[in-house]
């Protein structure tokens, strides 16, 4: 297995293929796993700063490492197989109550009222068990309740792994209370991607096994849809792609139980909502025009949508009622952008729900604790806040951004408490922290490595869910920060290095021309410069878009020619995605510096599964042919000199070409040609 491989530990594993002869309201176990934390120790030094007293000291990386040891998530899944609603109201482990060790803190925190479990003061036998058992920082269920028929999920995050090797659950749901023991016993495998077409109609899984083995048996919500699945696996693969067929569309937003089980007992099982949107390429920020609401935000989102922006994803300026309307909904309609906002009502057909702001950065404010503590401590109400969304609107996903503090612990922390986990690794805002504070970790900087690394862990975290990545998009005026814009070659690097880790939805921040964070709304050269990338960029991606929804990552056999970083998403069956970055850059305070590479080429053994009937490749200026011949099992990709970037699909599907080629010219080929006047 690679590196990240099956991780999932048993904890216990009850009724997996689910028995007709369940009695009827009894609250049910269907599984329990105890997920620990998948460590990178290759990228220790990107997060330095988190421990830089301890470095500073003289400590190596591996001493500050081996003091601060990663956790995990307990995931526990339950059916109610009839009867009233099961209402899921506490949660004891190892004998304590987290509805009351969890209990909200009367005192606010950023508009929250945190949450820790040394705030309730608790009997000291009681804490220490709690710390033993791994240190919960919060707990969720979804939904929250259990409908007749259905089936929920039990999150539960730990701080750290638990002393003893074994936890005991206990779910209270309704009248009925289920346990479970959580015995760090065997490796399971798990779920690393579950997507759904546009309709609803076919669902996308990537199962990983120990043994690069193939699933017997699908499940869903406990039916058997196995024969209504193709399920494809190669041990030289490390995910098995699985796609179903459902009889009728899923419901937006539903919650549904996904059941991969082997030959050999083992299953792998995730909850996953249903959404089936378009790849999101957002913008954050907003300009104003003068003293007309409606003026600035037409002008401004009509600018956006010229440059292949879809979403927008917070900050209104003085846009005022307008952006609110029916009118402004209207609008908003016709230029082909959604909006991201905080609450049901503001805007009509919303993409998410911006569940919070850097939550991370916040837990630091809270007060009462020490430092090394206070992460996660604004979870709990964080949770309660998706409660309240999901009773208002439960078809609409909810978003989390996660920032840079007490990285990489934060994004472990919180990848899997929304429907769609987010993070902002600021590349030049990393690049500005080394150049005015610490110059002696430049070395590490040189390249966008922290924004492939961060957003890989929060992939990995966070999965099956999918993936948003804000990127950079602002000149840095602080006189303590200050700071370039980002290069364009840059920002395509930073994008592709996203695409590679699985991001799902790619936002900039910000468009802002004012204050500190000067953004590509701009009119000097560097931010229209940046900004035509930005444009020229979203009509590169939207166009892949179709095939990344539905993609995964995946290590499959490739390697290319000197100079090219090479990474691999599987979509389906039918399509292998090459993300394609020329290595040979380095970026620094005045720019980037990168050499063509030239007589480049990619070798690539697809998965057994696919046999490649057409290979071409997708810029901004639509689909373009590339030279390619099949050897055996191989096929070599020809891709000349790359300047930056490359982005390859090998694909059995003979229409794919003529269906993405068709979204382009209907949808970028305009305004790529006004871009590029």
């Amino acid at each position: 297995m690679t590196k990240y491989g099956c991780f999932l530990v048993a904890v216990a594993f009850a009724a997996c293929v689910l028995s007709a002869s369940l009695s009827q309201g009894a609250v049910t176990l269907v599984h329990a796993v105890y997920r620990p934390d998948v460590p990178f120790p290759q990228y220790l030094p990107l997060w330095l700063e988190a421990w830089s007293q301890m470095a500073e000291a003289g400590e190596s990386l591996q001493s500050i490492q081996e003091k601060n040891p990663l956790g995990g998530y307990v995931h526990l899944y339950l059916r109610n197989p009839g009867g009233p609603p099961a209402d899921i109201t506490d949660i004891e482990l190892d004998g304590v109550s987290l509805a009351k060790a969890l209990a909200l803190a009367k005192k606010e925190t950023s508009g929250f009222h945190p949450a820790s479990i040394r705030f309730p003061g608790l009997p000291s036998p009681e804490l220490d068990r709690l710390i033993a058992a791994g240190e919960p920082v919060w707990w969720k269920a979804d939904p929250s309740s259990v409908p007749a028929g259905g089936f929920g999920e039990i999150v539960i995050r730990l701080r750290r792994a638990p002393k003893a090797g074994a936890v005991m659950v206990k779910v209270t749901a309704g009248d009925f209370a289920v346990e479970a023991r959580a015995d760090a016993a065997r490796p399971q495998p798990a779920f690393r991607g579950i997507s759904f077409s546009p309709s609803l109609d076919h669902v996308f899984l990537y199962a990983r096994h120990a043994a690069g083995a193939a699933p017997m048996k699908v499940w869903i919500d406990g039916e058997d849809v196995t024969g209504k699945s193709t399920i494809t696996a190669d041990t030289a693969v490390d995910v098995a792609a699985i796609v179903v067929r459902m009889d009728k569309p899923l419901a937006k937003g539903s919650f549904h139980c996904f059941q991969a089980v082997y030959a050999d007992g083992s299953a792998a099982v995730a909850g996953s909502r249903a959404f089936g949107d378009e790849l999101v390429y957002g913008m954050w920020g907003y300009t104003n025009s003068g003293n007309d609401p409606e003026k600035s935000a037409r002008d401004c989102l009509t600018n956006l949508a010229n440059h292949n922006i879809n979403v927008h994803m917070e900050s209104i300026g003085n846009w005022g009622p307008f952006i609110s309307s029916k009118a402004g909904f209207d609008f908003l309609e016709s230029i082909g952008i959604r909006r991201m906002v905080k609450w049901p009502g503001e805007t009509g057909n919303p993409i998410y729900y911006f569940l919070m702001d850097e939550p991370d950065a916040h837990d630091y404010a809270v007060e009462g604790l020490p430092a090394d503590k206070r992460l996660g401590t604004l979870a709990q109400p964080l949770v309660e806040q998706g409660y309240r969304l999901r009773k208002r609107d439960p078809a609409t996903a909810q978003l989390l951004n996660i920032d840079n503090t007490y990285k990489p612990d934060n994004y472990y922390t919180y990848a899997q408490l929304p429907d769609v986990v987010c993070a902002d690794p600021y590349y030049q805002e990393q690049l500005s922290n080394r150049y005015n504070q610490r110059a002696g970790w430049l070395g590490h900087f040189t390249k966008a490595t922290s924004v492939y690394a961060s957003a890989l862990i929060c992939q990995t975290a966070g999965a099956p869910k999918p993936l948003h990545i804000i990127l950079n998009s602002v000149r840095h005026r602080g006189k303590a920060s200050a700071f370039r814009m980002a290069t364009p070659p840059e920002k395509r690097i930073e994008l592709y290095y996203a695409l590679a880790a699985g991001a799902k939805g790619i936002s900039y921040w910000w468009f802002c021309p004012y204050d500190e964070f000067y953004g590509v709304g701009g009119d000097d050269k560097d931010a229209r410069t940046l900004w035509k990338e930005i444009g020229l960029l979203g009509a590169e991606i939207r166009t892949a878009g179709p095939v990344i929804t539905r993609s995964c990552p995946a290590d499959v056999p490739v390697k290319g020619s000197k100079y090219l970083w090479v990474r691999t998403l599987v979509a389906g069956q039918d399509t292998l995605v090459l993300i394609v970055v020329n290595d040979n850059y380095a970026n620094d305070r005045v720019g980037t510096v990168i050499f063509p590479a030239e007589k480049a080429s990619v070798t690539v053994t697809p998965p057994s599964w696919l046999k490649a009937k057409d290979v071409f490749e997708i810029t901004y200026r639509g689909i373009r042919d590339v030279a390619w011949k099949q050897a055996g099992p191989q096929v070599a990709v020809d891709l000349g000199k790359v300047d930056v970037t490359r982005l390859i699909l090998i694909s059995s599907d003979p229409r794919l070409r003529s269906q993405l080629d068709g979204i382009y010219k209907a949808k970028f080929a305009a305004k790529v040609a006004a871009l590029t006047r």
